[in-house]
């Protein structure tokens, strides 16, 4: 038999539920001119905190970046994955004058964060390897990210979301630090040294043979 207080603690759990259902239903979505932005996150290991976007994350660190709604331009939402540096960039190994920093970016929520028609692209968590110098805009800024920012530096789309910003404030420059591609090394014009030396024994030395055969021929 149930002890007598469980149906009660029941009924409560349901009401509970039900009211928090309806706060849900009923609560104002987003329109199109409510403020949006993205902010910048440092994970502590176990929760994301908000340090200052022109921080420089040490060797090990986790940082991330989330667009969402910012009603009171205070801040948004927090990503919603704490990836750990380990799983990430575990196997990558490090070298003197670099450091590993796990990035994550995440695009925010389609319903509640999108502007009305928009679609947020995937969210992402990458190891970037960078100069130990590397600032937290440094590197978020790659050949996929290409994030762009205002006047102050405050990061308006990144990887071209969302697209009503891609017509305001300007591109950062492609940042080595992230990872971009570094830039093929140039041609060298003319032919290897050692394949014109080699050129030049070869004829020499036909040379010389013809010269023997025709003094034995004298």
């Amino acid at each position: 038999m149930l002890p007598s207080h469980l149906p009660k603690l029941l009924i409560r759990v349901i009401l509970g539920a039900l009211a928090l259902a309806a706060v849900s239903a009923f609560a104002p979505q987003p329109g199109p001119d409510t403020p949006r932005q993205w902010t910048f996150w440092q994970s502590d290991g176990l929760a994301w905190l908000a340090p200052e976007t022109g921080a420089v994350p040490e060797d090990g660190s986790v940082i991330g970046w989330r667009f969402g709604v910012s009603p009171d331009g205070a801040g948004t939402d927090s990503p919603r994955e704490v990836p750990l540096f380990d799983d990430v960039c575990g196997t990558q190994a490090a070298t003197s004058g670099q450091k590993r920093v796990v990035l994550a970016v995440d695009f925010g929520d389609g319903e509640v964060d999108a502007y009305p028609g928009d679609t947020p692209p995937q969210s992402t968590v990458t190891c970037v390897v960078a100069p130990s110098a590397a600032t937290s805009l440094q590197l978020l800024s790659s050949e996929t990210t290409r994030p762009r920012v205002d006047d102050t530096g405050n990061v308006l789309a990144v990887s071209g979301y969302p697209a009503k910003n891609n017509a305001t404030g300007r591109e950062l420059p492609i940042s080595r630090a992230a990872g971009a591609p570094s830039a093929p090394a140039p041609e060298e014009g003319g032919a290897p040294v050692l394949l014109v030396a080699g050129g030049v024994v070869a004829v020499a030395a036909g040379v010389g043979v013809f010269l023997l055969l025709r003094r034995r021929s004298g």
